[in-house]
């Protein structure tokens, strides 16, 4: 479907009385945007108060902060989404704040508009199953947590009600637990794939980056905030690696060498079970927590709208029976030869992580609940009719209860849940182990939850490493 199809005569803006908004020991947060000083934009920033007010104690949270729009697509419609940066009051520098529902510390924030998504959930849903079962091979502040948390808040600027939205952390250094740049020595890097080109099938497009580039062959630089040259040096060595000439028996140990296999597991196994239809390179993140000590790539997954049954533009979408999905993973580097080939043992890889997790944190039981529950949070606070009173045909339609489209999420899931055992069941081997990357030296923190494997493990601390407790200077 062509872009302009989502596109349906606007819905006129209206102002809604922001009210206590429980049912049943339910509640929303309301966020005030106010004392704007100029119009919102997606170039420059402008100064503003927000206010988060908790509906249940009435307590508000008052900051200063400034404001631009967000997106490459969703800029397109007219509920923008929102990128939120805290300041200090007096010297304009950055503030962390920690605000409800998002679990750590930060200056910067977004607000999601989800506006083509009939649901507002389907992002949210999906990247709070992937944080149920996946982590990072090295501990970090969060827990090894690599995907953003959010929670759902109505919105309104200078009194003007502009929506439902879903108000998240972000994909940053802290959260990947990238090292920092230190005497202007780079040693984490984090890229964002942003379009679709030569660069997103870790192909070269004949050019080389220049010192100060922050954007290069399709990808941007997204930490550090300086961009010598040498800074594109893991991404350009990555695209240079022989993935189509080396042999089969040596492709597995190939990738292994500069993925974590584990993170590629979990994060294709997610495409499946959500049915994401728009997410390669592009939609995720790629990052190295430091390329100085020769550690490998993790992908961390990004814009999630077009799941669960919608394509990107909130329409139905046509269920595939096949391991290659709904997304472009199956068509990169080194996701498609791995798939092609189940001698390579990445599809085992696959079926295993499936069986462990198919009657837990993926069950039909538990995704359902996840997803009426969020629906009938916004149908018993009024959100729900809220937003279909404003922004209903505004790109797309909105069922008379959040519960309409939440049916149809869950019987689409129901539905790939059986198709996804059918197409893995084959695949299982007869012992099913705990996954972990290149596991003859798993290290595990001392709750015991795995965090990586030694030698490539190098944090600091106390740990568990065969029975034992290690201490990691």
């Amino acid at each position: 479907m062509p872009l302009f199809a989502c596109f349906i005569l606007p819905w006129g803006l209206h102002r809604i009385q922001a009210q206590s908004g429980t049912s049943a020991g339910m509640a929303l947060h309301q966020v005030f945007l106010d004392n704007i000083s100029g119009t919102i934009n997606a170039d420059s920033p402008v100064t503003a108060t927000f206010t988060i007010r908790d509906t249940v104690s009435g307590t508000r949270d008052r900051y200063r902060c400034l404001v631009t729009w967000r997106g490459s697509t969703s800029i397109l419609y007219d509920k923008k989404s929102m990128k939120i940066a805290f300041i200090n009051d007096e010297t304009d520098s950055e503030r962390d704040v920690l605000l409800p529902g998002l679990g750590r510390t930060d200056s910067k924030i977004n607000l999601d508009a989800a506006s083509v998504d009939r649901s507002h959930i389907r992002n949210r849903i999906a990247m709070e199953l992937f944080n149920s079962y996946s982590r990072l091979p090295y501990a970090t502040e969060t827990d090894g947590r690599h995907g953003i948390t959010g929670t759902y808040v109505q919105v309104w600027t200078d009194g003007r009600y502009s929506g439902l939205y879903c108000m998240t952390d972000r994909v940053n250094r802290k959260l990947l637990g990238v090292k920092k740049t230190k005497d202007s020595q780079v040693r984490g890097v984090i890229y964002k794939c942003k379009s679709f080109g030569s660069g997103c099938f870790l192909k070269t497009d004949g050019t080389q980056p220049q010192s100060g580039d922050s954007s290069w062959n399709a990808w941007e630089v997204k930490y550090p905030n300086q961009y010598p040259a040498h800074v594109w040096d893991p991404l350009c060595q990555l695209m240079d690696v022989p993935w189509d000439t080396t042999p089969d028996q040596d492709y597995p140990d190939l990738v292994r060498q500069h993925f974590y296999w584990d993170n590629l597991v979990d994060l294709y196994l997610l495409t499946l079970v959500a049915g994401v239809a728009d997410m390669g390179y592009k939609n995720s993140y790629l990052s190295l927590q430091d390329f100085t000590a020769a550690q490998r790539f993790i992908i961390t997954p990004w814009d999630m709208d077009h799941s669960f049954g919608a394509t990107y533009c909130g329409v139905p979408l046509i269920d595939v029976n096949t391991l290659m999905g709904q997304s472009n993973w199956s068509k990169v580097i080194p996701f498609r030869r791995l798939l092609q080939n189940p001698d390579l043992g990445f599809v085992t890889a696959l079926a295993n992580r499936w069986a462990q997790l198919r009657d837990g944190v993926l069950s039909v039981n538990n995704v359902s609940e996840l997803i009426y529950g969020y629906a009938d949070l916004f149908d018993s606070t009024g959100a729900w009719q809220n937003e279909r009173d404003t922004w209903n045909y505004n790109p797309v339609t909105l069922g008379e209860t959040a519960r309409d489209e939440a049916d149809y999420m869950v019987q689409w899931y129901s539905a790939n849940h059986q198709r996804l055992d059918e197409l893995l069941t084959p695949y299982i081997t007869g012992v099913i182990s705990p996954v972990q990357d290149d596991a003859s030296n798993p290290v595990y923190d001392m709750q015991g939850r795995y965090v990586g494997q030694y030698p490539y493990f190098n944090s600091k601390g106390l740990y568990i490493q065969g029975n034992k407790k290690t201490l990691v200077r």
